[in-house]
């Protein structure tokens, strides 16, 4: 996510339009867990973007169970969606399509996103031209494009939109995606079979975190915690990093109490988990509105 704020600030745009106002699909990269198959829909040019990743169906049951909990991910990753709630209106009036018929939301960068399910394109020709968009078809998938508007592509099964100051994205898998990165592969493995997930811009390695993430996870019971991954330039790095996250375990602090680990290797993975509650800074995906943790890593 590349404005002023670096990567980290943009990802406070992608907490503010999954937490709006109010599976997988037959286009989820493969196998491997959920998350790893939507990272394997984006292009490894996204690297130094923020990316968003949410299970749009689990994300609507905890919504619907509760709502002051799990209020950040009740956008569910669908940028129209949130904006309804500013203006009014309804997703499939205004364009085509319903929250149900997405399984998968990724947001990238400055509000690029791709969302897999399954979509009429039909039907959302019809809305969009309503809304001044052009029309264009190619083997059944649609582009719709509009002056100083997002552009918009879907298929049957992938809607995508895209920034121009952001990589694009396709309705197709790259030849090279961020799964085949090894830095967004460790950071993956390491958050598990994650529901939602963030992660906050790879950096150069001359930075002691090359890329961090928080993952958020469902236990047997239905309860939810989530677990920060950093992946460091070095052991050196790893302690710094440790060092700093600890401060923000102290008594009176927002994670007091949580233990902050440091692997193995010499480019060790730094990690702290926490079970998320209605308390505003353990509510799954806070950390993309108030950038307390990735900023307290890279200060």
């Amino acid at each position: 996510m590349r404005n002023s704020a670096g990567p980290l600030g943009a990802v406070v745009l992608a907490g503010v339009m999954a937490a709006g106002a109010t599976g997988c699909s037959s286009d989820d990269g493969g196998s491997g867990s959920h998350l790893t198959r939507a990272l394997r829909t984006l292009p490894a040019s996204a690297d130094r973007e923020g990316v968003t990743y949410i299970d749009v169906p689990t994300a609507r049951k905890l919504c619907a169970k509760d709502r002051k909990q799990y209020m950040v991910l009740c956008g569910l990753g669908i940028q129209e969606l949130t904006e309804l709630g500013y203006r009014g209106g309804s997703l499939k009036g205004d364009w085509g399509f319903d929250d149900k018929d997405v399984d998968t939301s990724l947001m990238v960068g400055n509000g690029s996103s791709r969302l897999a399910g399954k979509f009429d394109t039909e039907t959302i020709s019809r809305a969009m031209k309503k809304r001044g968009y052009r029309a264009a078809t190619h083997d059944g998938d649609v582009s719709l494009r509009k002056s100083g508007a997002t552009a918009v592509d879907v298929s049957g099964t992938v809607r995508v939109t895209h920034q121009s100051k952001s990589p694009k994205l396709t309705l197709t898998t790259p030849d090279r995606t961020l799964a085949d990165d090894e830095a967004y592969a460790t950071v993956s493995t390491c958050m598990g079979d994650a529901y939602e997930a963030t992660f906050y811009g790879k950096r150069k390695t001359s930075h002691s975190v090359v890329l961090s993430g928080i993952g958020g996870r469902l236990a047997d019971d239905g309860s939810s915690s989530e677990k920060l991954c950093a992946l460091t330039s070095s052991r050196k790095a790893a302690e710094k990093t440790a060092t700093a996250l600890r401060k923000e375990t102290e008594p009176g602090r927002a994670y007091a109490g949580t233990k902050v680990t440091v692997g193995g290797g010499d480019t060790p993975l730094v990690t702290m988990s926490w079970k998320n509650s209605r308390e505003m800074s353990h509510r799954p995906m806070a950390n993309n509105q108030t950038l307390s943790l990735p900023y307290a890593m890279i200060k």
